[in-house]
This record gives C-alpha cells, structure tokens and sequence, in this order.
C-alpha cells in the first residue's frame, strides 16, 4: 500500500493512534502536534482530512518509550501504587522520560522479565514462603535450648518444604533434629485479629548469620506482637535482602533502640513515639472530594488517554507530579 501522501478521515486517525474520543485529536491539531491537509479549506469538503504520513509521524512520537506503570501492574496482576512502591524502594528498575508532554515512570521489558523471576508477585503473597502455619512457625523464629550449661540460640532458616534451622554455632538442623536436641520456641507464635486499616509500612534488612542479630530480635517482636496474619515477610533474591511488611500498629515498647533500629530500616510509612509504645504507620492517607459531573467525564476521559485504572490512579499520578 502507498504511504506518502495518502489522505485519511477522522475517523482513520482515531483508530491509527488508538483514540476513542474526536476531542484528543482536535487537542492534537490546537497543539500544532497534527496538521489537516485541508485545514484552512475543511468545509469544502465538510470535514478535516489528513495525510497518512503525518500521522505516522505523531503516533512514532506518542509511543511510549517503555511500558508505563499500569501496563507493568496488569502483567504483575497488582495494583498501580504497588508498582509504584516496589520502584520507590528500588526494587523494580524504572526511567523517567516525556510522554505526551507529562513527564512518566517506565519500564524496560527486560527490567520486568527480571523482576518476574526473582520477585514474589501479587497482592498478597502466600503466608507459606515465611509461616508454617500447621506447625506454627515463622522465618527467624527464635529457639532455646536451656538443658545444656549454657543457654544456646538457634533461628529458623527456612519454612518450604522442609524446615530447617541453624544453631549460633553455624549447624543447620532439620526441625525434627533441632527438637531431639533439646531446643524450643522460645515464644508461642499467637493468631491475631487482622488489622484492616490500609497500607503497610516496608522495612528492609540483610539476612545476617548471628542469632542475637537485633534484626531478628525486631522479627520476634513483630511475631509476638502483631502475628503472620498482620505482617508479610518476601526475601529479594537479586539484593540478598528481605522486605518486612507490617500492617499499621502499636508496639508496645518505646525504647530509643527500637525506634532507632526500626529507623533505621525502614523503607516506607512513618514511625511516631506514643505514650505506650511506638506507632508503625503506613504513608497512605485517605483524601475525600466532590467533583461536578462535567470535571468527572473530563477526568474519565483524561483517565482513558493516560491508561489508568481508575479516576483515583490518575488523581494520585498527578499529585505525584506537584
């Protein structure tokens, strides 16, 4: 087929560059981003006609540089904040570039690839990865032997397929061996009410070989204090790391150590000192607004142009932007 100099209708260019309403390419055309063949003369003919070459041209221009954040959620089966979260904590690798005048999160297809194979992917990632539920055990649970002289400690290690533990003397034992030589939990891991408030808090840590670790002693706590129903454990296989999601709560303890330590750590959400303890929080914030009918179809449409899941994604993607 002849490209150069073919003249196609509206209609043609709507469907060329994916638009569902007129009005974008009107916007185009007051933008001087596409010019009609015929603008100056359009009602000899009744409408605008255009030449297939030029718009060629705009849709090369409008083509995303990467995938943007909504094409990556829908691949990762998550939501466009959750994204968002695993690029802010540098987790997911992303660029930023112009993109119809907006400047916007991408991502490379290879980035994604990487990211499937070594990431924990979903919303709620299975409880089995960090919680042996049957056996109620956690990932870096604490065991005690107390029968010998001298009290010896022992952390879990592994809770797939077979549990498996490691002594502070560097032995690795299978639950069953850990238990003939006289070690214990050295708490009772107790089912919680969920929390329902929204969001977690995100720390990060490396996993260390010393028992008395204060890393671990935080995961005993958040065990003791919030349960694996409240609380997510996803070992980031690319960085040797592990990311400690915790539903917003109080801990009952307010040293400055803690508060230090979980600073220290931590990767999203806010920490506050409280008259009881240390307030965990997430950074979500709940924000209400009514809008006319006209404002909620432009930002229906705006939300359509811009490939968001919901008028909410593109309202927070542009707050982003401030």
């Amino acid at each position: 087929m002849e490209i150069t100099k073919q003249i196609i209708s509206l209609r043609e260019v709507m469907e060329l560059l994916n638009i569902s309403a007129p009005q974008t390419v009107y916007n185009y055309i007051n933008q001087q981003k596409l010019t009609p063949i015929n603008k100056d003369d359009w009602h000899i003919e009744g409408r605008y006609e255009f030449d297939l070459e030029d718009v060629l041209r705009l849709k090369e221009e409008l083509t995303a540089p990467g995938l943007t954040t909504s094409e990556a959620a829908k691949e990762l089966g998550v939501s466009q904040q959750t994204v968002n979260k695993y690029i802010k904590q540098k987790v997911l690798p992303a660029f930023q570039a112009e993109y119809r005048g907006i400047r916007y999160n991408f991502i490379h297809r290879e980035d994604l690839e990487q990211f499937k194979e070594t990431h924990e992917i979903g919303r709620k990632p299975s409880k089995k990865h960090f919680y042996h539920s049957e056996k109620n055990i956690g990932l870096f649970q604490l065991f005690v032997n107390k029968k010998e002289d001298k009290e010896r400690l022992a952390r879990i290690v592994s809770v797939e397929e077979e549990i498996m533990a490691v002594t502070e003397e560097h032995e690795e034992l299978t639950l069953e061996q850990l238990l003939e030589k006289g070690y214990e939990p050295a708490y009772t891991i107790e089912s919680k009410k969920a929390i329902t408030k929204e969001g977690y808090a995100v720390f990060k840590f490396k996993q260390t070989a010393y028992a008395k670790s204060s890393i671990y002693k935080l995961i005993d706590l958040f065990y003791q204090c919030l349960s694996p129903v409240n609380m997510r454990i996803e070992l980031q296989k690319d960085q040797e790391q592990y990311l400690v999601e915790v539903k917003p709560a109080l801990i009952e303890e307010s040293s400055s150590e803690l508060f230090e330590l979980l600073q220290s750590i931590l990767v999203s959400g806010k920490l506050n000192k409280r008259n009881r303890g240390i307030y965990i929080d997430s950074d979500l914030e709940v924000i209400r607004m009514k809008v006319t009918s006209e404002l909620k179809e432009r930002l229906e449409e705006k939300r359509k142009e811009l490939g968001k899941g919901s008028i909410e994604e593109l309202l927070l993607f542009a707050a982003e932007k401030l």
